[in-house]
């Protein structure tokens, strides 16, 4: 059977419709995960570093952060950098409803500094972005916070003694010698530039002065020195209290110190 013109003429028509159909349109967060999302930010803790990536080309544009601040209001610190040279990545800062509080400096050199007054400590997102189609790259995210001190340790009732029968005169405290060590803990720490700043429950009272050197011990109950965890103690601002420096890459989970009383 022989089409008639008409049908051809349909065809024709129906054919080239098809042909210059448009192509479905780009979406650079196609393949983010659930933390292309604010929904599904991921957990940031405060003075803690995280590495992650992002790539504009691979439709992976977006990493959402989530971050818990608690104390006084202060300033949040976030600094973002990057392996790629040739790469740019954004950094915005979002309130608990996702209102804009601070948004991304001007393409940077591989690193880019944001400084957030926060009046109401509580959540936080942190947005980090590839912008352009050739915006790939590795990097590194810390967002420093003054957290507040940790709370006195509770006092136990002491016991009286029985008065002895002879008086006895007070013997003087010896100082402790040089090389013996005292152990405690960092309550906070945060990168400044090459370092990491930490933040040690001892103090004068525990014979700590500046200048005494000491190493971050590795694991919870670890005895071991961790790798490249050694310190030197920089400041005692207050009897349980002193500030030291160290050029550790990460503290992680490692809370726990070792300080040599030194002379």
């Amino acid at each position: 059977m022989m089409m008639t013109k008409r049908v051809r003429w349909c065809l024709t028509l129906l054919l080239a419709g098809c042909a210059h159909a448009p192509a479905p349109a780009y979406q650079p967060d196609a393949r983010s995960g659930p933390d292309g999302q604010r929904s599904g930010a991921k957990i940031l803790q405060p003075n803690q570093t995280v590495t992650d990536d992002v790539s504009n080309a691979d439709q992976d544009m977006t990493d959402w952060w989530k971050i818990e601040l608690i104390g006084k209001p202060g300033v949040l610190a976030t600094q973002v950098r990057w392996d790629n040279g040739n790469a740019d990545i954004n950094v915005d800062i979002f309130d608990t409803a996702g209102e804009p509080l601070s948004t991304s400096p001007p393409r940077g050199s591989k690193e880019k500094k944001v400084l957030t007054q926060i009046d109401r400590p509580g959540t936080i997102y942190i947005r980090v972005t590839a912008p352009t189609r050739t915006d790939a790259t590795v990097y590194t995210l810390v967002a420093n916070w003054d957290l507040p001190p940790p709370p006195p340790p509770e006092e136990k009732p002491v016991k009286k003694k029985r008065t002895p029968r002879e008086p006895r005169e007070p013997k003087p405290v010896a100082e402790k010698p040089a090389g013996d060590t005292v152990q405690g803990r960092i309550v906070s720490a945060y990168r400044e530039g090459p370092q990491m700043v930490l933040y040690i429950d001892k103090g004068s009272a525990a014979g700590v002065r500046p200048g005494m050197s000491g190493s971050i011990l590795s694991g919870a109950t670890g005895e071991d020195p961790l790798d490249g965890g050694n310190f030197k103690i920089v400041g005692v601002p207050a009897p349980n209290r002193s500030i030291a420096k160290s050029s550790v890459h990460a503290v992680g989970k490692n809370n726990r110190v070792s300080i040599t009383l030194s002379r």
